[in-house]
C-alpha cells in the first residue's frame, strides 16, 4: 500500500503517546519509542511511517499499521 503525502491528513499523523493512548490494549509508549528507536533495524524506518521534524518523532499511523501486520515471529 502507498499512501500518497498529499492526502495523509494531520489525523493520521500521532506522538507515540498519542497512539499507545489510543491503542492501550496493543502498545505502551515504552515499546513504542523502541520500535522507533530501532527502527533502521527492524524496517519501520523503510516505511516512511516515521516523520523526523526538529528532532522530535511522528508516526503515520495507516503506514505504521501496515508494516505492524506484516511483521511474523
Amino acid at each position: 500500500m502507498t499512501i500518497d503525502i498529499q492526502q495523509t491528513s494531520l489525523q493520521e499523523v500521532c506522538t507515540t503517546e498519542m497512539l499507545s493512548e489510543e491503542n492501550s490494549d496493543l502498545f505502551t509508549k515504552g515499546q513504542l519509542d523502541w520500535l522507533l528507536k530501532t527502527r533502521y533495524k527492524n524496517g519501520l524506518a523503510e516505511t516512511g511511517a516515521v516523520l523526523k521534524i526538529s528532532n522530535k518523532l511522528y508516526i503515520n499511523k495507516a503506514l505504521f499499521f501496515e508494516w505492524f501486520l506484516k511483521q511474523k515471529v
